[in-house]
């Protein structure tokens, strides 16, 4: 299979400065590289990035690629600071903003950060970047047409701006008496390019005239640096499978959520991989004593009783079921186990999950009507019951279960309910 190159570039560089050869994506976050189910061999240039309105990409994302053999690397904007912070696990960097983040002169995100339209716009960008700024002063400096004065002062009125504030408009304003000078650099930064363009297109040429590079496993163990969160995030974003458009996490959901036979599909997956958790065989109940649990008062916990789904539960089974996490004890599921889809396949569950899911632009319900729903969609009796009910199904707690289930189409739900024949 031909190894994929992927570039996420947003207002750093236009659209038609970009060279062939890359499947070009907007500006990274949190979850992307996931999403890509990207393999051994392949290439991502991370150029821009998100980090304000939505969750930044995270480190642990990187290095799990970087675990796989892809490899990652950053230049320009947000990928040169990431690239300065992980070049010691093996992302690689490259750039004079890179050189900068890597030297230590530039830390901050909002360095490199600028105000642009959104992606349907073109990803125009508004604002100047910090770092633009400094090295188009530097330049104006060796070619003696600012003195150090002049330089300081512009540097001083730029930095007073926030990032969303330093247009064109915003930074003659702000120069005051020197607005003649900030012209100049304005002017510089016009016909000769910014410093982030530069090192984006350098670098995306540079990458697209090398073959890619054989995979790598420059992390190492993935024990020394994974994380019950990495692993989550890594469920979450990740495809049912290649080019699904339903996620593993949301496929779990609606199992969880609508398969009325979930809680004894979750009872032997807990079975099972508390016994591989303990090594520890046998009955619930054996299982609990290795985990610590005094026998004694298994009976009569109010974590122990049965519910419509599992009154033909031992307490101890039902007290397992409801307290078993992962180590280091976070949580339930990381990933699409064998209980979860037994006698379906992929393809059905997928299918079921589309039918199920909102409409693109549909609003969900509100959190209470979401409750409410469940709670009769599961039988229970009472709020606690309820509470019950959804840790058996494998839930942390209601509020994870009413989360996952805002994804879906309650309403549709709720009429299947009404109307039984309709599910068939």
């Amino acid at each position: 299979m031909t190894p994929r190159r992927i570039a996420f570039v947003g207002p750093t560089l236009p659209a038609e400065q970009r060279p062939a050869g890359f499947e070009y994506r907007p500006p990274v976050r949190h979850g992307d590289l996931f999403d890509l189910c990207l393999r051994p061999g392949d290439q991502v240039l991370i150029v821009d990035g998100v980090y304000q309105h939505f969750a930044p990409i995270r480190h642990k994302e990187i290095l799990a690629q970087l675990a796989r053999g892809v490899h990652v690397a950053g230049t320009a904007s947000l990928g040169a600071l990431r690239a300065a912070e992980l070049a010691g696990f093996g992302m690689q960097g490259l750039g004079q903003v890179y050189g900068q983040a890597r030297a230590g002169r530039l830390t901050a995100d909002a360095d490199v950060a600028v105000l642009h339209t959104d992606d349907s716009a073109g990803a125009r960008r508004l604002t100047e970047a910090m770092v633009c700024v400094r090295h188009a002063l530097t330049e104006l400096l060796e070619a003696r047409q600012l003195d150090t004065h002049q330089a300081s002062r512009l540097e001083q009125a730029a930095a007073r701006l926030h990032f969303t504030e330093r247009s064109a408009t915003g930074l003659r304003h702000e120069a005051g008496p020197d607005r003649d000078a900030m012209h100049l650099l304005l002017d510089h930064l016009q016909r000769h390019g910014d410093i982030k363009t530069r090192d984006a297109r350098d670098a995306l040429h540079t990458l697209a005239a090398r073959p890619v590079p054989p995979p790598s496993h420059a992390p190492g163990p993935a024990d020394n640096w994974t994380s019950s969160y990495g692993r989550q995030w890594d469920f979450e974003h990740r495809p049912l499978k290649p080019g699904s458009a339903v996620g593993a996490r949301l496929a779990l959901a609606c199992q969880q959520l609508f398969a009325t036979d979930f809680p004894d599909r979750h009872r032997a997956y807990a079975l099972r991989m508390a016994a591989a958790t303990t090594r520890t065989t046998g009955t619930a109940g054996r299982l609990l004593s290795a985990a610590g649990f005094a026998p004694a008062t298994r009976p009569h916990a109010r974590l122990a009783r049965g519910t419509e789904a599992t009154a033909h539960w031992t307490a101890d089974e039902r007290l397992l079921a409801r307290t078993f996490r992962l180590p280091p004890g976070r949580l339930v599921y990381q990933d699409l186990p064998a209980e979860a889809v037994a006698g379906t396949t992929l393809d059905e569950l997928e299918q079921r999950c589309l039918r199920l899911l909102l409409p693109p632009g549909a609003q969900a319900l509100p959190t209470a009507r979401r409750h409410t729903l469940l709670s009769r969609l599961w039988q229970a009796g009472s709020e606690h019951d309820y509470r019950l009910c959804a840790l058996e199904r494998g839930f942390r707690d209601t509020a994870e279960a009413a989360r996952l289930a805002g994804a879906f189409d309650l309403t549709l739900i709720a009429r299947l309910l009404r109307e039984p024949a309709a599910a068939r």
